[in-house]
């Protein structure tokens, strides 16, 4: 009689958790509208699950998408529901700050930095942003950089990668 109610449990708990799985179709319109900045559309699917603001999507949180496509409302929107916003990529090791900065979204990178996101994680291969920029020559966002306390201690040469 015990492993029947177990089974019953099991099967209770299975459901519930898929009862909240997003369908293929769902996943699509969730990740377009964060995306393409489609607010209204984004809050109805967090609001009718809380646990999408840090779902991942082959890797990517919510809050990687909206920022690297400069969607401001929408990270704003993300972060208020708690969107982790030092959470690394596995593969690529990006975070949503380095998304803003590689694309060359300052203000992007502004909120985020006010928001709370660590400026300092580093690149993959222990790369500092500011290093990454110094030797592109891109020296308007070294300073930029340097002005919103991203330091200059990324790898030696000898350990990058």
């Amino acid at each position: 009689m015990k492993w029947i109610k177990a089974v019953l449990i099991a099967m209770t708990l299975a459901l519930s958790f898929n009862a909240n799985a997003l369908t293929d179709v769902d996943e699509m319109i969730f990740k377009n509208a964060v995306n393409d900045g489609d607010l209204k559309v984004t809050k109805k699917y967090i609001e009718a699950d809380k646990n999408l603001v840090n779902e991942k999507f082959f890797g990517w949180a919510p809050l990687q998408m909206a920022t690297n496509t400069n969607q401001m409302k929408t990270v704003e929107y993300l972060i208020s529901k708690g969107a982790e916003i030092d959470y690394v990529q596995p593969n690529a090791k990006h975070t949503a700050f380095h998304l803003a900065a590689l694309n060359g979204f300052t203000e992007m990178c502004t909120l985020l930095a006010e928001k709370g996101a660590d400026v300092n994680i580093k690149l993959y291969g222990g790369v500092s942003l500011i290093r990454y920029f110094r030797d592109g020559q891109v020296p308007e966002m070294v300073d930029f950089l340097t002005k919103l306390g991203v330091k200059d201690d990324g790898c030696e040469d000898k350990r990058c990668f």
